[in-house]
């Protein structure tokens, strides 16, 4: 039976417990940022022409060169909001049964992915900041870990408490499983730790 969601590296006996995006809301903000920066180059041609009382000659270089400019810019703003969009998009979250995995996306052609075994994870908290963070219950994850990579932070994602208590519990059940895999025991006492 296949998954609905995989991702590079994965184990064949691993099995995705969640997978998260960032919130909706903060790409819908950037998108109304650009929609603005995209009306002001028409409001000013149009206040332009108001003050001018005339209009532009549609055959002369300067009418040729406004296109160009207007052109530009709206591919300019084009290009900005796909790099928003690949970033939203393909920013990745996976909490397997063994491991956290962060699959960064910086740019078009790079790509960043850090792993961390559930059993190495010391602290796992949550941040909402903001009223609209709030009313639509997102916020950025903490996972504090003793490997390499010290601190993941899954950004702006939906239900942080929920996420935490799920690697929390992923996290005892994955301690508990490499407790009785290794059967620890203290040397002092002598008893299954």
């Amino acid at each position: 039976m296949t998954e609905p969601y995989s991702f590079p590296g994965q184990q064949p006996d691993e099995k995705i417990v969640l997978v998260l995006h960032r919130h909706w809301l903060p790409f819908v903000g950037e998108v109304f940022r650009l929609t603005m920066l995209a009306a002001i180059p028409a409001v000013l041609l149009w206040a332009g022409l108001k003050l001018a009382e005339r209009s532009i000659d549609q055959t002369g270089v300067g009418f040729a060169a406004i296109v160009f400019g207007f052109a530009l810019y709206y591919l300019l703003l084009v290009t900005i909001l796909y790099g928003f969009w690949l970033d939203y998009y393909l920013d990745v979250f996976v909490v397997t049964n063994k491991r956290l995995v962060d699959i960064e996306q910086r740019g078009l052609l790079s790509r960043t992915i850090a792993e961390q075994p559930l059993y190495r994870i010391q602290d796992v908290t949550s941040e909402v900041n903001g009223m609209l963070a709030h009313l639509f219950r997102y916020g950025n994850v903490y996972v504090q870990s003793a490997g390499e990579k010290v601190r993941f932070y899954f950004e702006q994602v939906s239900h942080p408490e929920l996420v935490v208590r799920t690697i929390l519990s992923m996290t005892d059940a994955s301690v508990s499983e490499a407790r009785a895999k290794h059967k620890i025991v203290d040397p002092r006492t002598g008893v299954s730790v």
